[in-house]
Order: C-alpha cells, then structure tokens, then sequence
C-alpha cells in the first residue's frame, strides 16, 4: 500500500513508464486516424442519440490521484454502434498499443461522446478513473476550431503532483493546444493532469471519447 499521494502516483507513473507516448510528453495528436464518411458517422451518432445534462459544482472534488469528480459542466451521449465497432476493433487496439508499447484493451464495453456547449461548458482539472490509463479524444465538430479558449490544457511536468495543489495553483507549468474537427488525441490522462476550461465564447465543440487500459 502506497503511504502518500505523491507514491501512489510515483508508482503508476513507474508502471507505464516504458511508454515511448509518455516519453514524447504524454500526448500524440494524428490526423486522419479516422477516414472522412467515419467522422461523418461519429457525429451524425454524437448528435443524434439520448444527451445527459453532466454538472458538479466546484469545490466538491478533493480527490488527489485520479478520478473523483472534478467540477465539470458539459452534455454526455453514450456511444452508440458506430462507435462501439470502433472501440471494438482489434485494430484500434493495436493502434493504441503500439503508441505505448504495451498490450492495450478498451475500458469497459462502451465508449462516449462529450458535448461542450456555450460560453461555461468545461471540465475541470483531473486523471482519468482507473482503468482509463489512455484516452483517445477525437474532434468531430467545433464551431470555432482557432479560438484560443476551450483547449485542451495539460501539466507534463506535474506527473507526481497531487489534483489538489494543482487546484491551488493552476497556472504554474501548464500547456495549452487545440485539437481541428478530425484530428484525434491520444494522452496519458492516467498519470497526466489535464482539463478543458471554459471556452468563453457562443461555442460547440464535440469530441468522441474512448479509454484504454495498458497491460504493463
């Protein structure tokens, strides 16, 4: 049993450690990973099935490692078959494993879509629950892609650093970039902080979102 925070995220960062993916800072960005009439799927599905009012309030998450519930405003939409095949596919899967250079199985057996809508639509600072140790996020629409608010921000430097004195302190060290409608993410959002914060502007953007877990 870890005595701390800092060793029980000194150990999972130990355990994925290898991960030629971690060691490009944690992030890979890849365009066209997914083919056009694919994409046109995903969002057709994204917008089309049953949506999820998704809302915590600040102040609530005191959680220091990862999961919890960080402060989030946001519309949730569960996959639907489209993109249960993809997150079903042997080849996605290879795809993921050899980023991280590890075996690579989807967790749980459905993946989803987040809806940021508006002005306050964001998602605090976090890590993925356990069991999502990476995160494949996929652009399919945003109404202002060069808008430099609602990117996606990230602390690569602060792998070991408790959620809580991030909170504190969220402006120290951290990274800024933006994803294009059909651009894919993939992040190490296990081990690395990260948050979509407010986009402070009248827009939508929608991300398809699948999590793997990394069998070191």
């Amino acid at each position: 049993m870890n005595c701390c925070p800092e060793c029980e995220l000194t150990a999972e960062v130990e355990r994925v450690g290898r991960s030629p993916l971690l060691a490009r800072g944690g992030i890979g960005i890849y365009r066209g990973l997914f083919d056009r009439p694919t994409l046109a799927q995903l969002r057709i599905e994204a917008t089309t099935r049953p949506r999820r009012v998704d809302v915590v309030a600040p102040g609530l998450d005191a959680e220091p490692v990862r999961g919890g519930t960080p402060a989030r405003q946001m519309i949730g939409v569960d996959g639907g078959l489209c993109q249960s095949a993809i997150f079903g596919s042997p080849d996605l899967a290879a795809f993921v494993a050899g980023e991280v250079d590890a075996p690579a199985v989807p967790c749980g057996k459905q993946a989803s879509y987040t809806i940021y809508a508006g002005p306050d639509a964001y998602l605090d600072i976090h890590r993925d629950v356990t069991g999502c140790d990476v995160a494949l996020i996929t652009c399919l629409h945003d109404s202002d892609a060069q808008a430099r608010g609602g990117a996606i921000d990230f602390w690569p430097e602060d792998l070991a650093t408790p959620l809580v004195e991030l909170r504190a302190r969220p402006d120290r060290r951290r990274a800024r970039f933006s994803l294009e409608p059909g651009d894919s993410l993939l992040i190490h959002g296990g081990v690395l902080p990260h948050r979509i914060p407010p986009a402070d502007a009248d827009r939508l953007r929608i991300v398809s979102l699948m999590c793997f877990g990394i069998r070191c």
